[in-house]
């Protein structure tokens, strides 16, 4: 599963809560599994994890490819900080989160 943030109007967390809520109105328009999987991953995101410390994590990602025209960083990021997924990407505007499916 990946699911993309748009982060260049917001930080992590907010950018997660606004994909969270079209997921939920999507959903509810025509549901289905994988839109349901999605809603589940983003809600235990928002829930588990300390997002003043992601956003110190995505800044000096930032920071790093300042001006570079468009790289993706997978940030190396400390055991379990971006639960429930397993790799947090970012590129210039936007964050890329990704994980196995369930089984």
């Amino acid at each position: 599963m990946e699911i993309r943030l748009d982060l260049s109007r917001h930080c992590i967390q907010t950018a997660a809560r606004l994909k969270l809520e079209h997921l939920i109105r999507q959903c509810l328009k025509a549901p289905d599994q994988e839109t349901e999987e999605m809603i589940e991953a983003l809600t235990e995101f928002l829930s588990l994890n300390d997002f003043g410390e992601l956003r110190r994590h995505i800044d000096q990602a930032r920071n790093s490819f300042e001006g570079s025209p468009g790289p993706l960083v997978l940030l190396d990021l400390p055991h379990n900080m971006a639960t429930p997924f397993s790799r947090l990407a970012i590129g210039p505007g936007f964050c890329l989160l990704s994980s196995r499916y369930r089984a």
